[in-house]
């Protein structure tokens, strides 16, 4: 049988069933949101790591004329060299639904399509099934990249009408879906990723031949700079002895996921907010535990009197508060996992990657318990230590008030210098800082909280306005075609769509920097534009923008400039653009943009170089509307008026949705912290609720104080002291 000292214990608990309650999810919630945030972060970053390890990411992607498995092979060989695999991509231009030859599509999407020779032994960027009926696809049958369904709302079993460059037709069925961590998020580049057996090629009229070498080297820790010597070696002494010919190379970041910095701001921001909701529930679990030992001080008396001890009363309390504790990571933890679980299936859903396990890490929930164990005790240990040594008589007299001391400190002295305010107005503001330690963890708790929540506001905002001014073109709609076109046909085109005002073209390139130590750069995008366009607006940071008057002059962004330092500002460059070498001189830098790396070039020189005789694969076009829909309705209208006149679209975007895809990108963050906020907003609405009930029950004697004292017709002078 319990001793009457653990029957007062447990009848405290159940008979003031709501305190019991306010205290246990007042820890309760600081407990879940350490829980949710810290193990959210760890189930992110093991399963991210997990995930894009298991693909093999490629050190460097070989773009060639052809290929065939010998050559792969002879590509694997090379010494150091562990793994090569040969694939097709090719951009089609696809609609949901079959539709017949000659009847024109009403608007067409970008499709990356990706012809893979084995599906079950994939040796480098591997990715999986996710929800699929047929592993490999068969003969006309297509995967789509999961994040294709955060564009379109695609089934399997939905058939797709694709159109190659060539203008070829044919029709696709959605056989399933798989995951690509190395793939570009469909919701991030408006594009989505589909894989296709190499026999599907033949009904795309392309040759079951491979044009992308990809490969891993044999050292795990190999650095970029010996990637780059390992790609230039592959690609002069291994392709192009074989015949073969190269037409541009990429080399990421060795181990570096593209998404790596968007994911490394996601973890700091999930740590940083994770400390300071640790913060943030251990002032609210203190000052709980201050409040409700005051209220057991003459009860302390009562049990001294008729002969407990100062250590058995201390035990009682102890063990009172770590019942609380566990009650409250009874509550905490499971609810914390569970949030955390959807967090962290949020945050892989936004950044495109699958969660194997959602069980957060086990130092997470440690870290959790021990928080319900020691927080409290630590908020209530000065209280029960004061409250079990006070004199029996004093603890028996106690008013609540009796240990308060004010009208000593400055801010005392301050409120009695203002005379005039009603009494209970008085009353109140002195009530307020009479505990000066609580006032100061609440408002504490409160600041820190509107902090975050109108710094989660001022991000947003100014990302949103960052977006409005960092974009530099200034159309209304762009298209990219699938082949060059004389500029004439396609202005000529674009003027008698309907609404529209203007209308330019532009030459895209990719060019690959030669250094002079004869290794070669990433391919870059080059945009070969009239020198005097109003499409571009662009931030210039170095020299100027290109003149009319310029000879072979081009302006890189700043992104150019950090990847490659030989394009700063007056250096000569020698660029290799589609075979053609010829030196350019950069006279000027701009601000990115969110573009990557980007070349801009006079487009009369560049058509000169590649002997283009006045071609352009992209159309700006600028219309009289200023609304969204109309701009969009106008786009598509002369989408169709192209389809009609045999040009072939590769891709049509308005500027909103450019905009809203730029926005999207740095939305993920704002995303985050939005649910931070929130999840903080929970622990302070919760905690305080709490805390201020607690107290208002601590000042029950003084409200009956009052109410019997303001039936007269004025309170009496020093009713409050």
């Amino acid at each position: 049988m319990a001793s009457p000292r653990w029957r007062k214990v447990f009848r405290d608990l159940y008979g003031h069933k709501f305190r019991t309650l306010l205290v246990v999810l007042s820890i309760a919630v600081g407990i879940f949101s350490i829980v949710v945030v810290l193990g959210a972060r760890g189930v992110l970053l093991r399963e991210f790591e997990v995930v894009f390890e298991h693909s093999n990411a490629p050190i460097a992607t070989i773009w060639v004329d052809r290929a065939d498995d010998r050559l792969v092979s002879d590509v694997a060989a090379t010494e150091g060299i562990r793994d090569a695999e040969g694939r097709r991509s090719i951009f089609l231009r696809f609609e949901e639904g079959r539709l017949p030859e000659d009847t024109p599509a009403t608007g067409w999407n970008t499709l990356r399509t990706i012809a893979v020779p084995d599906f079950r032994n994939q040796k480098v960027g591997r990715f999986t099934p996710v929800n699929t009926q047929a592993w490999p696809p068969g003969r006309g049958e297509i995967l789509l990249e999961q994040s294709a369904s955060a564009i379109g709302d695609y089934e399997i079993g939905d058939m797709l009408t694709v159109e190659t460059p060539a203008g070829k037709r044919a029709t696709l069925r959605v056989a399933g879906f798989a995951h690509d961590i190395n793939a570009l998020p469909a919701h991030f580049v408006g594009m989505a990723t589909g894989f296709i057996s190499m026999e599907t090629l033949a009904l795309l009229d392309e040759p079951e031949e491979y044009n992308t070498i990809t490969f891993v080297a044999d050292d795990p820790d190999i650095s970029r700079a010996e990637a780059l010597a390992l790609s230039d070696y592959v690609s002069e002494e291994v392709i192009a002895e074989k015949g073969a010919r190269v037409l541009q190379t990429q080399v990421p970041e060795p181990g570096s996921h593209f998404l790596g910095d968007i994911f490394k701001a996601v973890s700091l921001l999930l740590l940083a907010l994770g400390v300071l909701s640790m913060l943030l529930s251990g002032f609210l679990v203190v000052t709980t535990m201050q409040a409700l030992i005051s209220q057991q001080v003459k009860q302390v008396g009562i049990m001294k009197a008729i002969g407990g001890k100062t250590q058995q009363i201390m035990r009682m309390y102890t063990g009172m508060v770590l019942i609380y504790g566990v009650m409250a990571i009874a509550i905490g933890v499971p609810v914390g996992i569970a949030a955390a679980q959807w967090f962290a299936d949020f945050g892989a859903g936004m950044l495109n990657f699958r969660i194997t396990s959602y069980m957060p890490p086990l130092w997470v929930v440690g870290l959790g318990v021990l928080i319900g164990l020691t927080i409290p005790l630590v908020g209530a240990i000065f209280p029960i230590v004061s409250g079990t040594r006070m004199p029996v008589v004093r603890a028996l007299t106690a008013t609540g008030l009796s240990r308060t001391n004010f009208g000593h400190g400055l801010v005392d002295r301050v409120l009695g210098l203002i005379h005039g305010l009603p009494r209970p107005i008085a009353l109140s503001l002195r009530n307020t800082f009479l505990r000066k330690g609580r006032l100061a963890l609440t408002l504490t708790t409160l600041i820190l909280a509107a902090s975050v929540l109108m710094s989660v506001l001022t991000v947003q905002r100014s990302i949103l306005a960052t977006v409005d001014t960092v974009d530099i073109w200034r159309s209304d709609a762009q298209f990219q075609l699938a082949v060059t076109e004389p500029a004439d046909r396609l202005l000529s085109i674009a003027m008698d769509g309907r609404g529209v005002a203007m209308a330019e073209g532009a030459l895209d390139r990719r060019a690959t920097l030669l250094r002079a130590d004869g290794s070669m750069s990433d391919a870059i995008n080059m945009i070969g534009l009239a020198p005097e366009t109003t499409f571009v607006s662009p931030v210039i940071e170095q020299g100027r923008w290109l003149e009319s008057t310029d000879t072979y002059a081009i302006v890189v962004n700043s992104d150019v400039l950090d990847d490659s330092p030989e394009f700063s500002l007056g250096r000569v460059v020698e660029l290799s653009i589609r075979g053609v070498e010829r030196q350019w001189r950069v006279v000027g830098v701009v601000s990115s943009g969110l573009m990557g790396p980007v070349i801009y070039a006079p487009y009369d020189q560049l058509d000169s170089v590649l002997q283009g005789n006045g071609g352009i694969n992209r159309v700006l076009v600028r219309t009289e509307f200023s609304h969204a829909t109309a701009q969009e309705q106008a786009a598509r209208d002369l989408e169709r008026r192209f389809e009609q006149s045999d040009v072939a679209v590769l891709s049509m975007q308005t500027q909103i949705e450019e905009r809203d895809t730029v926005a999207e990108q740095l939305g993920i963050l704002v995303m985050f912290l939005a649910i931070m906020a929130v999840i903080l907003a929970l622990v302070g609405v919760i905690g305080l609720t709490g805390t201020m009930t607690i107290n208002v029950l601590e000042s029950q004697r003084e409200i009956g104080v009052m109410r019997s004292n303001l039936r007269s017709p004025s309170l009496p002078t020093g009713c409050c002291r």
